[in-house]
């Protein structure tokens, strides 16, 4: 069964049994699946904005190709980005060319895959692009970026146009407060430090000021306070952060030796959850009320799975994703607590394997399939609280 990435979040709307291996491997594993077909088995996404189709323009004649767009490749599956209830972005690769379709009725219609597309700069398919790496971030809705072999590219007008991104992205001491920070997963490699997009504008932010720690950006949180949670890591070691003011400054924490974070999440600038895991590989949920300074454990004996997904639903309850089982007999699943984090029960059961981040700020959903058969999921059902599910048809190939 293939494996499915989602990633994505509207921060407006929100006001197992695999032993859990270290951070760097998790960053590893979820980066090889990034893909959600075949063999090859989530980041980000920021505001609902209004999403309008718009035929594909000339490119700069810098950066991409400027050549009318050929037939539509199916290329493999790549990344569905949720940008509203209704609405979001999927992503098809291939060789190197990236295609962008988007939706604003619930997957009942999809712009063509050529509408907009990232060739990459040095195209050549085949053995002369083996070991060129083409990755790509969906920020929202009409912000996207592109990681080429090591080069950056943004786009801010839906992937017509693009520019180099170092020089497009805006440095500033704390975001502004138009700017809404752009969530992170683990499978995330083109955003490397915390972002912000302007919805309007689509103009993005990065922070300018020291990072809280050297460690790569494992993970970003926007609560519905505006306050931003994050987590930084590799080889087994982790450290979390908050920011009360926009990222001008953070407060940080080190989970004891041997201990990895796994997922978080922040409530507000004061009450957040983690994942955490033992050198023994045992899982518990902690809870902190006074912005990460001390942790206590809510729950023990989590199950031991490849990725944990967390959030806060738009009703207080806190909403968890993961997978159970293994080989072709992995099912994923929503879990709820209603309880301050004191138990999480299962919400719904039986969704399609997720190979990394299905959730959101105020959001978590479920992949399936009509048919039952394996292969690519074809569409999702989501939920803000764990009780109500919205079905949301994915892009075809």
């Amino acid at each position: 069964m293939s494996d499915r990435r989602l990633s994505g979040f509207d921060v407006d709307t929100i006001a197992a049994a695999v032993r859990q291996p270290p951070l760097g491997e998790l960053r590893s594993v979820a980066h090889f699946r990034r893909r959600r077909s075949g063999a090859l088995g989530a980041t980000a996404l920021v505001v609902l904005a209004a999403l309008v189709a718009t035929p594909l323009a000339s490119r700069s004649a810098q950066f991409g190709s400027a050549d009318p767009p050929g037939p539509t490749l199916p290329g493999r599956a790549g990344d569905f980005t949720l940008t509203g209830p209704a609405s979001g972005v999927d992503v098809r690769v291939a060789t190197c060319v990236l295609r962008f379709s988007r939706t604003v009725d619930g997957g009942r219609t999809w712009t063509d895959w050529d509408d907009a597309r990232y060739r990459a700069a040095d195209c050549e398919p085949g053995p002369a692009r083996s070991g060129k790496s083409l990755e790509y971030a969906v920020l929202s809705d009409r912000t996207y970026l592109v990681d080429d072999d090591g080069v950056r590219r943004l786009s801010t007008d839906y992937g017509r146009t693009w520019r180099d991104a170092e020089q497009a992205i805006t440095a500033v001491g704390a975001f502004p407060p138009a700017a809404r920070p752009v969530p992170r997963g683990l499978a995330s490699p083109a955003v490397t430090e915390p972002l912000a997009v302007d919805p309007s504008t689509g103009d993005v932010y990065r922070l300018s000021g020291q990072p809280p720690s050297p460690l790569a950006l494992a993970g970003v949180y926007p609560a519905s306070d505006g306050s931003i949670w994050t987590t930084y890591g590799i080889n087994g070691t982790t450290v979390g952060a908050r920011s009360a003011d926009r990222g001008a400054t953070w407060n940080t924490w080190t989970p004891a030796a041997g201990r990895t974070v796994l997922a978080l999440a922040g409530v507000d600038r004061r009450v957040g959850y983690q994942i955490v895991a033992d050198a023994d590989g045992a899982v518990t949920l902690e809870r902190t009320q006074d912005g990460g300074t001390t942790w206590s454990t809510t729950v023990t004996g989590l199950p031991e799975v490849t990725h944990w997904d967390l959030t806060v639903g738009s009703d207080g309850s806190l909403l968890a994703v993961t997978q159970t089982g293994a080989g072709d007999h992995r099912v994923a699943e929503v879990r709820v607590s209603r309880d301050d984090g004191r138990s999480l029960a299962v919400a719904r059961a039986g969704g399609m394997p997720v190979a990394s981040v299905s959730v959101a700020p105020g959001y978590a959903w479920l992949f399936g399939r009509d048919d039952g058969r394996d292969g690519e999921a074809d569409h999702l059902v989501l939920t803000r609280d764990g009780q109500i599910w919205t079905r949301i048809l994915l892009a075809s190939s």
